[in-house]
């Protein structure tokens, strides 16, 4: 009995010393600017996220999606806030979720952050979030912002974007157009690569798709940064037998959409670039892309 008190007394004496965990319900506050929230909360998971957000639902599962908090506000005369916290599991797929439907994202709340007409989105640390009110009202506005806010004051910070997005030249790149993913379902985004998965992408990779400012061409760019380097080399081979690309690169070669296709590996990391100029404008782009990946891996 006493060797029993004994191990109750260090287990509550270590769980005493162990660091509090806040719980998503404490992130959202009592009332913003005339808006109260309702006591009531939704949470949804992967098994029935379907109920909340039909249609949508295998979206956020793609990216990696673990827990939905749904809280509402209201207040008379306005039209209700709708609170959505979605629990991504890691920045990254945080990161991606938001990037997947940006247009003009900015810094002014979270880690990036977008308004438009009622509808404040940003992520923050492992979470997303969606606060909507509709239809806008001037009073509406300012609430949503002011949540935003008191949210993020709330919420834990990842310490930066993915590392991987360094690998994108700054040069011309168009910010709102990255695409981060983990799952072969976006690959085809901007443009088709293959119905299939192959490229391998998956959850030990991290892919990343954006346009370029070229003048009047908007090149398209895929980088995908793998955990193996053996997986690479096949994902390289694959990519270069789907677009007729001699694997030991060097040239460009015109894809079935009348684009120009160039691509390389380096070490871990395949990156193809897709051109409407030309083979040289092509080969130049690829060619920055390769000065990152070096400096990257190295």
């Amino acid at each position: 009995m006493v060797k029993g008190a004994g191990c109750i007394c260090i287990l509550l004496l270590t769980m005493a010393m162990m660091p509090l965990q806040a719980s998503e319900s404490d992130f959202f506050p009592a009332a913003v600017r005339g808006w109260v929230l309702d006591p009531e909360a939704e949470v949804y998971r992967r098994d029935n996220l379907y109920e909340y957000i039909d249609g949508a639902s295998e979206l956020y599962i793609s990216y990696g999606f673990g827990k939905l908090f749904t809280r509402r506000y209201q207040r008379a005369g306005q039209p209700e806030i709708t609170a959505d916290l979605f629990d991504m599991g890691g920045p990254g797929s945080a990161f991606g979720i938001f990037a997947h439907s940006q247009e003009d994202p900015g810094k002014e709340i979270g880690q990036d952050s977008e308004y438009l007409d009622g509808l404040l989105r940003f992520w923050q640390g492992r979470y997303y979030v969606s606060l909507l009110c509709s239809p806008e009202t001037p009073e509406s506005r300012l609430a949503l912002m002011e949540l935003g806010r008191r949210l993020a004051e709330k919420i834990p910070s990842a310490a930066s974007r993915p590392r991987a997005l360094s690998l994108l030249p700054p040069t011309g790149l168009l910010a709102a157009s990255i695409r981060f993913f983990q799952h072969h379902a976006w690959q085809n985004t901007y443009i088709f690569v293959s119905s299939e998965n192959v490229l391998d992408i998956g959850p030990d990779c991290e892919a990343i798709l954006a346009k370029y400012d070229q003048g009047e061409q908007r090149p398209v760019v895929l980088l995908v940064l793998y955990a193996d380097r053996a997986i690479a080399k096949r994902a390289f081979a694959s990519l270069c037998s789907l677009f007729n690309f001699p694997v030991n690169g060097g040239e460009a070669v015109e894809s079935a959409d009348k684009k120009y296709f160039a691509a390389v590996l380096e070490k871990r990391i395949v990156a193809a670039v897709w051109h409407g100029a030309g083979a040289e404008q092509a080969l130049e782009l690829l060619s920055a892309l390769q000065k990152t990946m070096t400096a990257f891996e190295n």
